[in-house]
């Protein structure tokens, strides 16, 4: 790879540099200018961040489940003015490096964005510069928490981003939204002192058995082989990455940061935030406190069962349609720590991919019910029937987003929850057999509640008052079609992103 060409540090930097292009005064008060510098730029970005996957599709760092929990990536930067000799004395290094997992993380969250930036057109009528500015902000401290290599560095951007996001929920939600962005903000704040704490004990752990001063997350070598340490701190890891997964029971704040923010926000949250958790899971339990984390994979296969069956009920007796949605993450969620706990390579790559998966299904659904709202003024699918006979453009995506989100073949959702189960069944621990059985099961209860919801709003009579209604605009359509295309192309073709993480 030709490094002058792709350069992490430009990477997760440039959205800051647009950041502050749309908050100086060049782009004056010209919502239109702002908007197409926000979508230029964001499109850009994103195809730069595709040229680290296809130019690097053969020189890749693994993480794979084996006996050494060291790892070392295929690109290392720094960024000279962050870096200096004072914490480096302490073990404390401000640098940035990819491999396929960090890597296919970096591409979902500039694809997430770029995508919400388009969609963001029907929503933000106002404040339009401040939007576009903390969004990319928040991309910004994004992507360097899935590029950093440096525990203390991952927990200050871990609580960065809770800035913007309260911003983000509070300013441009509904009358309940700075509630919800405080409860928000209060959960993930409470997980960050639980997590801080097992940071801290992997540092003076690992300085006790090493003598090293180290903070690197890809070099800390655990030496030791206690399980009553490695279990105490993964505990304490659980707790802080649970809250954002999240892991019921530190699940409250969800439904009302989902049903309270705006549609643009609500696609972020729920298509990337939600995966920091799993991706400190990954990183932190499972490379760093491998030991641990094993002893405790059947209790993460319990919470995750929990959150299966808990998320699908909850969905399923909801009448709010964004409620639907945001409960039905958590179900979701549910199976991709079921894949993580399961400790084999198959379920690994499914929980990934289910990853990627999940996040355009979650944003399309989001998309969908705001596209509803603005039209019809209401979340209750009680008050609304019959929408397929004035918008059926907008029923026809609604049905092949709804399908991938139940889990048919040859759409994205089928690939990761079978490999999910199909993992399961092969775990060298039994009960996870079990588990996969339970997952089977309630995977019908998930499609009941999509499909009744598809029924309630679409089929039927349509009330008089709801005649005039015009179908999905371009801006709509175009959104609505990227995702629906990334759902077919990866459920037709999954062995790009399975060869990928595949050792």
């Amino acid at each position: 790879m030709d490094t002058n060409i792709l350069s992490i540090p430009i990477l997760i930097l440039l959205p800051l540099i647009a950041a502050g292009i749309i908050a100086s005064p060049l782009l004056y008060n010209n919502s239109i200018f702002t908007r197409r510098f926000a979508k230029g730029f964001s499109i850009l970005h994103f195809f730069y961040a595709s040229m680290f996957f296809l130019l690097n599709t053969t020189n890749k760092s693994l993480l794979t489940f084996g006996t050494s929990n060291s790892h070392e990536p295929y690109l290392t930067s720094r960024i000279p003015l962050l870096d200096n000799a004072i914490l480096h004395q302490i073990g404390i290094h401000v640098t940035f490096s990819l491999d396929n997992l960090s890597i296919l993380m970096v591409i979902l969250t500039t694809l997430v964005f770029t995508i919400t930036i388009v969609a963001a057109k029907l929503f933000i009528k106002e404040h339009i510069k401040m939007f576009y500015s903390l969004i990319f902000i928040l991309e910004s401290i994004l992507l360097m928490i899935f590029t950093t290599n440096d525990m203390f560095v991952f927990f200050t951007l871990w609580e960065l981003e809770l800035i913007p996001m309260y911003f983000l929920i509070s300013m441009w939600g509904n009358k309940n939204a700075k509630a919800s962005a405080t409860k928000f903000v209060l959960y993930t704040f409470g997980g960050s002192l639980f997590l801080l704490l097992g940071i801290l004990l992997i540092y003076y752990t690992n300085f006790a058995t090493s003598g090293v001063f180290s903070a690197d997350i890809n070099q800390i070598s655990f030496l030791t082989k206690n399980p009553l340490i490695q279990i105490i701190i993964s505990v304490l890891l659980l707790i802080g990455f649970g809250v954002k997964i999240p892991i019921v029971p530190m699940h409250r704040w969800l439904a009302d940061a989902h049903t309270d923010a705006i549609t643009p926000v609500s696609m972020i949250l729920a298509a990337i935030l939600l995966k920091l958790g799993v991706y400190g899971l990954i990183r932190f339990n499972m490379q760093i406190l491998p030991l641990g984390f094993t002893i405790l994979a059947p209790i993460i296969g319990i919470l995750a069962i929990v959150n299966i069956i808990y998320g699908a009920m909850l969905a399923y007796n909801q009448k709010n349609i964004k409620k639907v949605v945001a409960y039905s993450s958590i179900s979701q969620m549910g199976i991709i720590l079921l894949g993580i706990a399961t400790l084999n390579q198959i379920a690994y790559i499914g929980s990934v991919f289910h990853m990627i998966s999940h996040a355009l299904v979650v944003m399309g659904l989001f998309m969908i019910v705001g596209i509803v709202k603005q039209r019809f003024k209401t979340h209750n699918m009680k008050r609304l029937s019959g929408i397929a006979s004035v918008m059926p453009r907008l029923y026809g995506f609604s049905v092949l987003i709804s399908l991938a989100a139940i889990g048919i073949p040859f759409l994205s959702g089928f690939i990761g929850e079978f490999l999910n189960i199909y993992g399961a069944f092969n775990s060298v621990m039994s009960i996870f057999k079990l588990f996969a059985l339970i997952t089977v099961a309630v995977l019908v209860l998930s499609a009941l509640y999509i499909l009744n919801l598809i029924h309630e709003i679409f089929m039927g009579s349509i009330p008089e008052k709801y005649k005039h209604v015009q179908d999905i605009a371009v801006h709509e359509f175009l959104v609505l079609s990227a995702i629906s295309l990334l759902i077919v192309i990866l459920g037709c073709c999954p062995f790009v992103i399975i060869n990928f993480l595949s050792p």
